[in-house]
């Protein structure tokens, strides 16, 4: 008997250990070393770290990305910020640090996130990082969506270049959606 309590213990340790009760499939969620620290999500889905939006920029974007969420489409973020050196690595990982999209594998519905960086200070301004749960949502179709954008961002435009992002975004993953892509 106390074997068997003890080979209990020791599995329950072990799946511990191994983080066994996390529902995450990917626990890289640390910032890229050298990178800024990831800012929390706090009151809006548009984040403004580099203070180059206005306030009516971000409220507007910030209700199309709520009515993304509201009717279950995807869970889209677009954060400017400036400093970071790794973007593909940091967007991708600040999607899994906040938990995007909706718990789950993405054959059941979930991992629907989406994040736009947009960084002010860079030769590259903006990147993307689409969760596993849009296979729909390629480059085919946001390769448009950036081009549009990076008209106004590249002139310093950001709450057109923003604006534009998102509405585009929208505009897209409710088609893919309604295709049932």
């Amino acid at each position: 008997m106390k074997r068997i309590a003890l080979c209990l213990m020791c599995m329950l340790a072990l799946l511990a250990a191994c983080g066994g009760t996390s529902d995450r499939y990917d626990k890289n969620v640390s910032v890229p070393k050298g990178d800024p620290a990831f800012p929390p999500l706090a009151d809006s889905w548009v984040i403004d770290a580099a203070g180059a939006l206005s306030d009516s920029t971000i409220a507007r974007g910030d209700a199309i990305c709520q009515r993304l969420k509201a009717d279950d489409v995807a869970e889209v973020v677009v954060i400017v910020i400036n400093g970071v050196k790794q973007p593909e690595d940091w967007a991708t990982h600040y999607g899994r640090w906040l938990g995007l999209g909706k718990k789950g594998l993405s054959t059941e519905g979930g991992n629907k996130g989406l994040v736009w960086l947009i960084r002010p200070n860079a030769p590259e301004k903006l990147t993307v990082s689409v969760g596993r749960g849009l296979p729909g949502f390629t480059t085919v179709d946001y390769s448009p969506i950036i081009d549009e954008s990076i008209e106004y961002l590249n002139f310093n435009n950001y709450d057109k270049g923003v604006m534009t992002l998102i509405v585009r975004t929208d505009q897209v993953l409710r088609t893919i959606r309604s295709s049932g892509k």
